[in-house]
């Protein structure tokens, strides 16, 4: 995607996101980011075996066959509802990575002082501000891909 036209497009839904990152110039913040993709990581894997026991459920004959998903050989029927069960996990994992690792960085005194004073008053930036907007947004996107993993989940019927 052309970088420019997200650009244009966060200056319409987001007003004030130039000057918001323009603020955060600590190294603090990528470690924070570091933290929060590789939380994301592992959520993700979390959910996905989440998502797999459920699916367990449904198909038992599926339980010894998990080394098996996306094997070499997959066809279209089986790959659809594979990626829908798998690939809308990223945005729940991504919302409990990022929320863990702001947590994470509270925690830490230096960072906490120094994100605070980078925030100076932008409730965007403080912590309870960025959690509050992971949440509402987050939340709402990661219903919605909940739901479709769950109807990946559930028209899985063969692996093959």
């Amino acid at each position: 995607m052309n970088p420019l036209l997200i650009e244009k497009s966060l200056d319409k839904l987001r007003p004030g996101w130039r000057e918001r990152h323009a603020k955060q110039k600590s190294p603090w913040n990528l470690l924070c980011l570091f933290v929060g993709f590789a939380l994301l990581g592992v959520f993700w894997y979390a959910l996905f075996l989440m998502a797999w026991r459920l699916h367990v459920l449904l198909y038992p004959e599926h339980v010894a066959l998990k080394k098996e998903f996306w094997c070499e050989g997959l066809s279209l029927w089986a790959f659809i509802p594979s990626f829908l069960m798998l690939m809308p996990l990223f945005v729940p994992a991504a919302v409990a990575g990022f929320l863990s690792a702001n947590c994470v960085m509270w925690l830490i005194p230096p960072a906490r002082r120094t994100m605070t004073a980078e925030a100076a008053g932008d409730g965007e930036l403080t912590f309870a501000g960025s959690n509050a907007g992971l949440i509402k947004w987050g939340g709402l996107a990661s219903a919605v891909c909940v739901i479709l993993s769950l109807i990946g989940i559930v028209t899985l019927r063969s692996l093959k």
